[in-house]
């Protein structure tokens, strides 16, 4: 009787993580329009349109269905690393932030927010 509570009590533990790390994992679209928009990320970056820099549709093609592919992203917005502009310059992409700061989930969000998207 003892191992059936310890069972059940297991089998509870175990579906509630699972059911908050699926939540914890769900997409905000708002938040990271949001995100993007705070950070003018739409200023060097079309939807689905190249502008100075690649489009988010560009950005999702290159990485979707990598398995490192949010990581990739969410290093490329936070390292300040340098990129090379439409027009052949180069600067240092803007880094970006987020309230509270270097908020990880945040972050996240807008990568697979970006990955997300998919040609009309």
């Amino acid at each position: 009787m003892k191992s059936f509570a310890a069972f059940v009590t297991t089998s509870a533990l175990a579906m509630s993580a699972a059911g908050f790390s699926t939540t914890a994992l769900a997409l905000d679209v708002e938040a990271a329009k949001g995100l993007a928009e705070q950070n003018n990320c739409m200023q060097c970056h079309g939807l689905r349109k190249d502008k100075d820099g690649p489009s988010f549709l560009s950005t999702a093609d290159k990485y979707r269905g990598k398995a490192n592919a949010v990581d990739e992203i969410v290093k490329h917005m936070t390292s300040g690393k340098k990129v090379k502009l439409a027009d052949g310059t180069q600067e240092n992409h803007k880094v970006a932030k987020t309230i509270p700061p270097n908020d990880a989930a945040q972050l996240k969000n807008l990568a697979q927010y970006i990955l997300s998207i998919q040609a009309k």
